[in-house]
């Protein structure tokens, strides 16, 4: 039987989560889904769906306003029903993270049909040949939905719906659980000397580096913020805050102040802070992070396997870490991993099997490496 997540939407909490189903064409994607949803909104939860298309949309049918506007060269031109808008624009290509923020703002959950090459977690929906299309990173499947599940060790068959939905219920509660009360904060201050170029702005694979974090780590924790100086000609998505450095010049740990202050309030919340010159950073190592952070301690930080030294820009800084950090601030003493042993932070070891997606990028030799 499937539980209920647990909890309602919290609306501070503008991106829901998002779990991509994908596989290869024919695989039965949509019909899995069209199965899921009310077995899904029977235990509570609130899926809103988003089907990305590789052909073009049409606005309306021919004649309608819509469509002759559209024809005219309205772009983008939107259409807005009782219950229904869609949107034609030659420029515009929406991140997944705006869909879900914008339009299943109030949702649970949000099942996203492909989206093969995004940083989230992924359900995968096998066909008869059992193979996954090369798009897709092996590291962002969680579950695997077969017809032949006993040939396939851990997978669910397509079937068994109910199995398939209790999965989810469990992987929404542990999203909620992880994401309670920290907030997201890439650092973009550096000052690229040894890249060349601005390291906020490179690319990967043809994709930015930098909105791929904000993807990845806005998804997990239903808010991301970019903190440091602005960075030009890089693009985001819209749901993403921009915060300059309250204290400049003051490197990571100015970043890392900024975003707890920020965070500040009447409920503090913690900042998961990452840099953003790691184009490796996976959804596991931030997974791990958030499971294994314990609160009590000012901070909680990774340890890589490579040297056993602790990763100050892979960690959790709790409100109350503020404190020690303004009073390195003010003494002139910016080394975070120095902050981090006076502060006796929290070590996490990570697996050696991870330990790639802790590679930071400062040269253009470092980045054609990874």
């Amino acid at each position: 039987m499937l539980a209920a997540a647990g909890g309602r939407y919290n609306p501070a909490m503008a991106i829901p989560a998002i779990l991509c189903v994908t596989g290869p064409s024919g695989s039965g994607k949509t019909t899995l889904v069209e199965r899921l949803i009310p077995v899904l909104c029977g235990a509570g939860i609130k899926a809103g769906v988003v089907k990305r298309s590789a052909v073009g949309l049409r606005i309306g049918s021919a004649g309608k306003d819509s469509s002759r506007l559209a024809a005219a060269g309205a772009r983008p031109t939107v259409a807005v029903g009782p219950r229904e808008m869609i949107v034609e624009s030659r420029e515009m290509s929406m991140p997944l993270l705006d869909v879900a923020a914008t339009f299943c703002a109030g949702c649970d959950l949000v099942l996203a049909e492909g989206y093969k090459q995004s940083p989230h977690d992924k359900l995968l929906v096998l066909g008869a040949a059992g193979s996954a299309p090369g798009e897709i990173d092996p590291a962002t499947v969680r579950l695997r939905v077969t017809d032949r599940p006993e040939v396939l060790p851990g997978s669910v068959g397509r079937d068994d719906v109910g199995a398939v939905a209790a999965w989810i219920g469990g992987w929404l509660a542990r999203r909620r659980r992880l994401r309670q009360g920290v907030v997201g904060a890439i650092l973009v201050g550096g000052g690229s000397r040894r890249m060349g170029t601005d390291k906020a702005a490179m690319r990967r694979g043809g994709q930015p580096v930098l909105a791929r974090l904000a993807e990845l780590v806005g998804e997990r924790l239903g808010e991301v913020w970019v903190i440091g100086r602005p960075v030009p000609g890089v693009d985001l998505p819209q749901c993403v805050r921009w915060h300059l450095d309250l204290r400049a010049g003051c490197g990571p740990l100015g970043g890392i102040a900024t975003a707890l202050r920020v965070a500040g309030g009447e409920q503090p919340r913690a900042a998961l802070v990452v840099a953003c010159d790691m184009p490796a950073l996976g959804g596991e190592v931030i997974d791990l992070l958030l499971e294994c952070r314990r609160p009590e301690r000012p901070v909680s930080a990774l340890r890589s396997p490579a040297g056993g030294r602790l990763e100050p820009l892979v960690a959790v800084y709790e409100p109350g870490a503020l404190g020690d950090i303004e009073k390195a601030l003010d003494a002139g003493a910016l080394a975070v991993r120095r902050l981090l042993e006076s502060v006796g932070a929290h070590a996490i070891d990570v697996p050696e099997s991870m330990a790639g997606q802790l590679a930071n990028v400062n040269t253009p030799e470092d980045l054609e490496a990874l």
